[in-house]
Protein backbone atom coordinates (compact mmCIF):
# COMPACT_ATOMS: atom_id res chain seq x y z
CA UNK A 1 0.00 0.00 0.00
CA UNK A 2 1.88 3.21 -1.08
CA UNK A 3 2.11 6.35 0.80
CA UNK A 4 -0.04 8.40 -1.88
CA UNK A 5 -2.68 5.33 -1.21
CA UNK A 6 -2.67 6.06 2.36
CA UNK A 7 -3.55 9.74 2.03
CA UNK A 8 -6.30 9.00 -0.80
CA UNK A 9 -7.95 6.48 1.77
CA UNK A 10 -7.51 9.20 5.26
CA UNK A 11 -8.85 11.79 2.95
CA UNK A 12 -12.24 9.65 2.46
CA UNK A 13 -12.56 9.99 6.47
CA UNK A 14 -11.99 13.98 6.40
CA UNK A 15 -15.36 14.69 5.57
CA UNK A 16 -16.92 18.09 6.93
CA UNK A 17 -20.41 19.70 8.06
CA UNK A 18 -21.37 21.46 4.43
CA UNK A 19 -24.38 24.00 4.24
CA UNK A 20 -26.98 23.54 1.58
CA UNK A 21 -29.80 26.35 0.77
CA UNK A 22 -33.05 25.35 1.23
CA UNK A 23 -35.96 25.59 -1.34
CA UNK A 24 -38.38 28.87 -1.89
CA UNK A 25 -40.72 29.71 -0.36
CA UNK A 26 -44.57 29.46 -1.72
CA UNK A 27 -45.35 32.68 -2.75
CA UNK A 28 -48.81 33.65 -1.53
CA UNK A 29 -50.22 36.85 -2.05
CA UNK A 30 -51.12 39.30 1.18
CA UNK A 31 -54.48 40.21 0.48
CA UNK A 32 -57.01 40.85 3.17
CA UNK A 33 -58.40 37.19 4.06
CA UNK A 34 -54.93 35.24 3.49
CA UNK A 35 -53.65 37.53 6.25
CA UNK A 36 -56.48 37.01 8.68
CA UNK A 37 -55.59 33.34 8.10
CA UNK A 38 -52.29 33.90 8.46
CA UNK A 39 -52.64 35.58 12.00
CA UNK A 40 -54.27 33.13 13.03
CA UNK A 41 -52.49 30.29 12.31
CA UNK A 42 -49.28 32.48 13.25
CA UNK A 43 -50.73 32.45 17.06
CA UNK A 44 -51.43 28.22 17.18
CA UNK A 45 -47.46 28.14 15.52
CA UNK A 46 -46.09 30.26 18.50
CA UNK A 47 -47.25 27.59 20.78
CA UNK A 48 -43.62 26.90 22.05
CA UNK A 49 -42.75 22.80 21.83
CA UNK A 50 -39.89 20.94 22.75
CA UNK A 51 -38.32 18.81 20.26
CA UNK A 52 -36.00 16.19 21.04
CA UNK A 53 -32.95 14.20 18.91
CA UNK A 54 -33.23 10.66 18.09
CA UNK A 55 -31.72 9.54 21.15
CA UNK A 56 -32.38 12.38 23.30
CA UNK A 57 -29.23 13.74 23.20
CA UNK A 58 -29.90 17.15 22.97
CA UNK A 59 -33.29 19.02 23.20
CA UNK A 60 -34.35 22.60 21.54
CA UNK A 61 -37.34 24.59 22.37
CA UNK A 62 -39.00 26.35 19.45
CA UNK A 63 -42.62 27.62 17.78
CA UNK A 64 -44.62 24.16 16.82
CA UNK A 65 -44.25 25.56 12.65
CA UNK A 66 -40.30 24.01 13.24
CA UNK A 67 -40.43 20.15 12.47
CA UNK A 68 -37.88 17.89 11.88
CA UNK A 69 -36.34 16.87 9.21
CA UNK A 70 -35.97 13.86 7.96
CA UNK A 71 -33.59 13.42 4.67
CA UNK A 72 -30.65 11.17 5.13
CA UNK A 73 -28.38 13.69 2.78
CA UNK A 74 -25.97 14.76 5.15
CA UNK A 75 -27.24 13.35 8.67
CA UNK A 76 -26.78 15.56 11.54
CA UNK A 77 -28.04 14.78 14.98
CA UNK A 78 -30.94 16.90 14.62
CA UNK A 79 -32.37 19.07 11.88
CA UNK A 80 -35.26 21.25 11.58
CA UNK A 81 -37.19 23.64 9.69
CA UNK A 82 -40.33 25.44 9.32
CA UNK A 83 -43.20 24.50 6.70
CA UNK A 84 -42.05 26.69 3.88
CA UNK A 85 -38.35 25.57 4.24
CA UNK A 86 -37.18 28.81 3.91
CA UNK A 87 -34.98 28.41 6.81
CA UNK A 88 -33.52 25.56 8.67
CA UNK A 89 -31.83 24.49 12.04
CA UNK A 90 -28.60 21.88 12.13
CA UNK A 91 -27.06 20.79 15.45
CA UNK A 92 -24.08 18.55 15.47
CA UNK A 93 -21.88 17.48 17.44
CA UNK A 94 -17.92 15.54 17.12
CA UNK A 95 -16.15 13.36 19.75
CA UNK A 96 -13.58 15.00 21.16
CA UNK A 97 -11.70 11.87 21.94
CA UNK A 98 -11.43 11.62 18.09
CA UNK A 99 -8.92 14.93 17.90
CA UNK A 100 -5.69 15.17 19.81
CA UNK A 101 -6.00 15.75 23.60
CA UNK A 102 -4.85 19.43 23.07
CA UNK A 103 -7.19 20.63 20.62
CA UNK A 104 -9.43 23.48 21.64
CA UNK A 105 -12.48 24.94 20.54
CA UNK A 106 -10.90 27.16 18.71
CA UNK A 107 -8.71 24.87 17.15
CA UNK A 108 -11.65 22.41 15.94
CA UNK A 109 -13.35 25.78 14.33
CA UNK A 110 -10.47 26.04 12.08
CA UNK A 111 -10.61 22.23 11.57
CA UNK A 112 -14.43 22.74 11.00
CA UNK A 113 -14.05 25.58 8.31
CA UNK A 114 -11.10 23.62 6.45
CA UNK A 115 -13.60 20.81 5.96
CA UNK A 116 -16.32 22.76 4.69
CA UNK A 117 -13.81 24.38 2.37
CA UNK A 118 -12.47 21.30 1.23
CA UNK A 119 -16.35 20.38 0.31
CA UNK A 120 -17.20 23.51 -1.99
CA UNK A 121 -17.51 23.18 -5.49
CA UNK A 122 -17.75 25.57 -8.17
CA UNK A 123 -21.01 26.23 -7.58
CA UNK A 124 -20.36 27.82 -4.67
CA UNK A 125 -18.98 30.78 -3.60
CA UNK A 126 -16.46 31.57 -0.73
CA UNK A 127 -18.24 32.56 2.83
CA UNK A 128 -18.54 36.01 3.71
CA UNK A 129 -18.07 36.28 7.34
CA UNK A 130 -20.04 39.47 8.65
CA UNK A 131 -19.75 39.45 11.90
CA UNK A 132 -18.73 37.60 15.41
CA UNK A 133 -19.54 37.43 19.08
CA UNK A 134 -20.35 35.43 21.71
CA UNK A 135 -22.73 34.09 23.80
CA UNK A 136 -23.89 31.69 26.78
CA UNK A 137 -25.73 28.87 25.85
CA UNK A 138 -26.60 25.83 28.17
CA UNK A 139 -23.99 27.64 30.61
CA UNK A 140 -21.59 26.80 28.22
CA UNK A 141 -19.48 30.02 26.33
CA UNK A 142 -19.62 30.17 22.51
CA UNK A 143 -18.53 31.19 19.78
CA UNK A 144 -20.58 32.32 17.25
CA UNK A 145 -19.70 33.63 13.80
CA UNK A 146 -22.54 35.05 10.93
CA UNK A 147 -21.86 34.85 6.96
CA UNK A 148 -23.39 35.11 3.83
CA UNK A 149 -22.83 32.72 0.93
CA UNK A 150 -24.06 31.35 -2.35
CA UNK A 151 -25.01 28.13 -4.16
CA UNK A 152 -25.99 28.10 -7.61
CA UNK A 153 -28.43 31.06 -7.92
CA UNK A 154 -29.44 30.88 -4.31
CA UNK A 155 -27.96 33.09 -1.48
CA UNK A 156 -28.55 32.47 1.81
CA UNK A 157 -27.34 33.42 5.28
CA UNK A 158 -26.09 31.67 8.37
CA UNK A 159 -25.14 31.99 12.37
CA UNK A 160 -23.27 29.24 13.96
CA UNK A 161 -22.26 29.05 17.39
CA UNK A 162 -19.46 26.68 18.46
CA UNK A 163 -19.34 25.24 21.90
CA UNK A 164 -18.00 22.51 23.80
CA UNK A 165 -18.88 19.62 26.41
CA UNK A 166 -16.79 17.11 28.64
CA UNK A 167 -16.77 15.05 25.51
CA UNK A 168 -18.08 16.81 22.60
CA UNK A 169 -17.69 19.91 20.07
CA UNK A 170 -21.39 20.97 19.28
CA UNK A 171 -22.00 23.56 16.50
CA UNK A 172 -25.56 24.97 16.09
CA UNK A 173 -26.40 26.24 12.45
CA UNK A 174 -29.08 28.75 11.71
CA UNK A 175 -29.67 29.22 7.86
CA UNK A 176 -31.85 31.50 5.84
CA UNK A 177 -32.38 31.72 2.08
CA UNK A 178 -32.63 35.77 2.54
CA UNK A 179 -30.24 38.36 4.02
CA UNK A 180 -30.46 38.10 7.58
CA UNK A 181 -31.94 40.49 9.37
CA UNK A 182 -32.06 41.77 12.78
CA UNK A 183 -34.92 39.77 13.38
CA UNK A 184 -32.87 36.42 12.66
CA UNK A 185 -29.98 37.64 14.92
CA UNK A 186 -32.75 38.44 17.67
CA UNK A 187 -34.60 34.48 16.66
CA UNK A 188 -30.92 33.00 16.71
CA UNK A 189 -29.91 34.47 20.48
CA UNK A 190 -33.78 33.41 21.54
CA UNK A 191 -33.23 30.09 20.06
CA UNK A 192 -30.20 29.07 20.85
CA UNK A 193 -30.94 30.14 24.99
CA UNK A 194 -33.37 26.87 24.34
CA UNK A 195 -31.05 24.48 23.89
CA UNK A 196 -30.06 21.92 25.87
CA UNK A 197 -27.62 18.65 26.40
CA UNK A 198 -29.50 15.87 27.69
CA UNK A 199 -26.83 13.26 27.28
CA UNK A 200 -23.21 13.96 26.46
CA UNK A 201 -22.03 10.63 26.14
CA UNK A 202 -20.78 9.55 22.38
CA UNK A 203 -23.47 7.65 20.56
CA UNK A 204 -23.66 6.87 16.81
CA UNK A 205 -26.07 8.26 14.43
CA UNK A 206 -27.60 5.54 12.95
CA UNK A 207 -27.27 1.39 14.11
CA UNK A 208 -25.72 -0.44 11.23
CA UNK A 209 -27.59 -3.25 10.37
CA UNK A 210 -27.25 -6.74 11.20
CA UNK A 211 -28.40 -7.83 7.78
CA UNK A 212 -24.98 -8.29 5.99
CA UNK A 213 -24.95 -8.01 1.93
CA UNK A 214 -22.48 -9.41 -0.10
CA UNK A 215 -20.51 -6.74 -2.55
CA UNK A 216 -17.79 -7.70 -4.79
CA UNK A 217 -15.22 -6.43 -6.43
CA UNK A 218 -15.34 -4.10 -9.60
CA UNK A 219 -14.05 -6.79 -11.48
CA UNK A 220 -15.84 -9.53 -9.48
CA UNK A 221 -12.65 -11.20 -8.33
CA UNK A 222 -13.68 -11.25 -4.63
CA UNK A 223 -16.67 -10.54 -2.17
CA UNK A 224 -17.06 -9.31 1.11
CA UNK A 225 -20.17 -9.01 3.38
CA UNK A 226 -20.86 -5.53 5.04
CA UNK A 227 -24.13 -4.44 6.72
CA UNK A 228 -26.75 -3.86 4.29
CA UNK A 229 -27.00 0.11 5.11
CA UNK A 230 -23.91 0.74 4.20
CA UNK A 231 -23.59 2.15 0.62
CA UNK A 232 -20.72 1.49 -1.70
CA UNK A 233 -18.76 4.52 -2.96
CA UNK A 234 -17.32 5.79 -6.22
CA UNK A 235 -13.92 6.33 -5.42
CA UNK A 236 -12.03 4.19 -8.51
CA UNK A 237 -9.78 7.09 -9.27
CA UNK A 238 -8.31 6.46 -5.89
CA UNK A 239 -6.33 3.11 -6.85
CA UNK A 240 -8.89 0.96 -4.53
CA UNK A 241 -10.82 -2.02 -5.80
CA UNK A 242 -13.96 -1.39 -3.59
CA UNK A 243 -15.25 1.40 -1.17
CA UNK A 244 -17.92 0.97 1.03
CA UNK A 245 -19.02 3.29 4.38
CA UNK A 246 -21.48 4.66 6.35
CA UNK A 247 -21.00 8.11 6.42
CA UNK A 248 -23.19 8.95 9.00
CA UNK A 249 -21.17 7.21 11.93
CA UNK A 250 -17.40 7.56 10.04
CA UNK A 251 -17.32 4.28 9.35
CA UNK A 252 -15.17 2.97 6.29
CA UNK A 253 -13.82 0.27 4.52
CA UNK A 254 -11.54 0.22 1.48
CA UNK A 255 -10.26 -2.94 -0.24
CA UNK A 256 -6.89 -3.15 -2.76
CA UNK A 257 -5.56 -6.03 -4.54
CA UNK A 258 -2.10 -5.33 -5.18
CA UNK A 259 -0.70 -7.73 -8.04
CA UNK A 260 2.79 -9.15 -7.09
CA UNK A 261 4.15 -8.59 -10.28
CA UNK A 262 3.79 -5.12 -9.98
CA UNK A 263 6.19 -6.01 -6.71
CA UNK A 264 9.26 -8.31 -6.25
CA UNK A 265 7.55 -11.72 -6.99
CA UNK A 266 9.92 -13.03 -4.05
CA UNK A 267 8.18 -10.92 -1.46
CA UNK A 268 6.62 -12.71 0.99
CA UNK A 269 3.50 -11.83 3.23
CA UNK A 270 6.12 -11.23 6.33
CA UNK A 271 7.91 -8.63 4.57
CA UNK A 272 4.83 -6.81 2.62
CA UNK A 273 3.20 -6.58 5.96
CA UNK A 274 6.56 -4.96 7.95
CA UNK A 275 6.61 -2.62 5.12
CA UNK A 276 2.78 -1.79 5.84
CA UNK A 277 3.48 -1.64 9.17
CA UNK A 278 6.41 0.14 9.38
CA UNK A 279 4.11 3.59 7.21
CA UNK A 280 2.04 4.12 10.20
CA UNK A 281 5.34 5.29 12.59
CA UNK A 282 5.35 8.82 13.05
CA UNK A 283 7.34 9.91 15.98
CA UNK A 284 5.78 13.69 15.78
CA UNK A 285 2.58 12.22 16.70
CA UNK A 286 4.41 9.29 19.20
CA UNK A 287 3.04 6.84 17.23
CA UNK A 288 5.06 3.58 17.01
CA UNK A 289 4.82 0.96 14.51
CA UNK A 290 2.08 -1.36 15.14
CA UNK A 291 2.21 -5.09 16.49
CA UNK A 292 0.86 -7.83 13.28
CA UNK A 293 -1.03 -11.04 14.56
CA UNK A 294 -1.68 -14.01 11.86
CA UNK A 295 -4.93 -14.85 10.95
CA UNK A 296 -6.98 -16.99 8.46
CA UNK A 297 -9.76 -15.93 6.69
CA UNK A 298 -11.42 -18.13 4.32
CA UNK A 299 -8.24 -20.31 3.03
CA UNK A 300 -5.61 -17.56 2.83
CA UNK A 301 -3.33 -16.64 5.26
CA UNK A 302 -2.92 -13.15 6.24
CA UNK A 303 -1.45 -10.44 8.99
CA UNK A 304 -3.72 -8.17 11.15
CA UNK A 305 -2.47 -4.76 12.64
CA UNK A 306 -4.24 -1.43 13.87
CA UNK A 307 -2.64 1.49 12.62
CA UNK A 308 -3.38 4.93 13.96
CA UNK A 309 -2.74 8.09 12.06
CA UNK A 310 -3.39 11.99 12.76
CA UNK A 311 -4.61 14.08 10.43
CA UNK A 312 -5.69 17.90 10.83
CA UNK A 313 -5.33 16.87 14.66
CA UNK A 314 -8.02 14.20 14.05
CA UNK A 315 -6.65 10.98 15.70
CA UNK A 316 -8.10 7.53 13.00
CA UNK A 317 -7.84 3.76 13.77
CA UNK A 318 -7.47 1.43 11.21
CA UNK A 319 -7.65 -2.37 11.36
CA UNK A 320 -5.39 -3.40 8.62
CA UNK A 321 -5.84 -6.44 6.88
CA UNK A 322 -3.31 -8.08 4.47
CA UNK A 323 -3.81 -11.77 3.01
CA UNK A 324 -1.86 -13.40 0.34
CA UNK A 325 -3.56 -15.24 -2.64
CA UNK A 326 -2.22 -17.04 -5.15
CA UNK A 327 -0.69 -13.80 -7.68
CA UNK A 328 -1.79 -10.70 -5.24
CA UNK A 329 -1.64 -9.48 -2.26
CA UNK A 330 -4.84 -8.36 -0.40
CA UNK A 331 -5.38 -5.17 1.69
CA UNK A 332 -8.90 -4.80 3.48
CA UNK A 333 -8.87 -1.64 5.28
CA UNK A 334 -11.82 -0.49 8.09
CA UNK A 335 -11.35 2.77 9.58
CA UNK A 336 -13.57 5.62 12.02
CA UNK A 337 -12.65 7.75 14.56
CA UNK A 338 -10.50 6.70 17.66
CA UNK A 339 -13.38 7.71 20.21
CA UNK A 340 -15.23 5.30 18.56
CA UNK A 341 -13.08 2.21 17.17
CA UNK A 342 -13.15 0.23 20.29
CA UNK A 343 -16.89 -0.37 19.93
CA UNK A 344 -17.08 -1.35 16.69
CA UNK A 345 -13.74 -3.23 16.25
CA UNK A 346 -15.11 -6.28 16.48
CA UNK A 347 -17.67 -5.92 14.45
CA UNK A 348 -15.10 -4.58 11.60
CA UNK A 349 -13.02 -7.90 12.53
CA UNK A 350 -16.43 -9.93 11.74
CA UNK A 351 -16.63 -8.31 8.70
CA UNK A 352 -13.21 -8.73 7.51
CA UNK A 353 -13.85 -12.22 8.01
CA UNK A 354 -16.11 -12.75 5.42
CA UNK A 355 -13.80 -11.98 2.68
CA UNK A 356 -13.57 -14.39 -0.54
CA UNK A 357 -11.61 -15.11 -3.24
CA UNK A 358 -14.08 -15.75 -6.61
CA UNK A 359 -13.10 -18.79 -8.85
CA UNK A 360 -11.45 -17.49 -12.09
Amino acid sequence: MSNKRMIHTINLFMVGVTLTACSSSSGVPNTPAVSKFISSKKTVNEIPVTIFSKNKEVEITLSSDWKVSTELINPSLLKLSPVDRTKSIRIDRVNRADYLSDTSLTDYMAIHKKNIESKQGPKRKKDEIIRTSNLTIDKKEAYVKEGRTSYERNQFGYITAYLESNYHFYIITYTSMYEFTLADREFFEKMSQQFRILNDEPSDLVLSSTDLTSHQGKYSQFQIRTPSNWEVQDFELRGSDLDISLQANNDYMSIYLEPKEESDSDLTLEEYGRYVAEMYADPENSILVPERTSVEINGLKGIQMEGYQVVNKRKIVQLHTILEAQDHFVEIVFYTGEGRYDRVKKEYQRYTSTYKENKR
